[in-house]
């Protein structure tokens, strides 16, 4: 059951992040141009091409080699564009998560390589026929989504909530006892 976890949480994070990735695809351009990437319209599709197939892969074939082989390539690549930012001492914003995200490359990148070593490691030799699939990536996918319409709409209907508050108490300062 571990290890069904450790592949559903990789996965809905490469999802995620390919996802993002595509909604706002000029971000990760800006941070590929901070790292002096060639081509970096090109490479900024492949990554997250590379995301969505790891993601899917994870989910329906995890023991297969190639799986291993490109979470342990996505895990290097991220580590490796933290180590071009360190060693160049460029604050280079890292737009793994999107356009929103405000993070810098650097040690955090370099922190999470082992990590996704044990993700792929997991995966290939530890993994049962739970949760593998298609329905594992339709269920991950449907998650994922309601999960990223909560994160972006939570914050708005607390502010909504708050101003409906400040209405009410206007409201009542006003001397009047119903709103209808």
């Amino acid at each position: 059951m571990i290890e069904a976890t450790v592949r559903i949480v990789a996965a809905a994070v490469l999802l995620y992040t390919a996802g993002q990735k595509l909604a706002a695809p000029i971000a990760f351009r800006r941070t590929l141009v901070a790292l002096r990437m060639p081509r970096p319209r090109v490479l900024a599709v492949l990554v997250s091409g590379v995301e969505l197939i790891t993601a899917v892969l994870l989910l329906t074939a995890p023991r297969a080699w190639v799986t291993a082989g490109l979470v342990i390539a996505l895990g290097a690549s991220f580590a490796g564009a933290a180590s071009i930012a360190l060693a160049r001492g460029a604050s280079v914003r890292c737009a793994c998560f999107g356009g929103t995200s405000e993070a810098k490359l650097g040690w955090t990148q370099l922190a999470l390589l082992p990590i996704w070593l044990a993700v792929a490691w997991t995966a290939h030799r530890d993994s049962s026929d739970l949760l593998v699939g298609p329905d594992a990536v339709a269920v991950t996918a449907l998650v994922l989504c309601l999960a990223t319409v909560v994160r972006q709409l939570l914050p708005l209907a607390l502010r909504s909530w708050s101003y409906l508050k400040v209405l009410e108490s206007q409201w009542a300062s006003s001397g009047s006892s119903s709103p209808h």
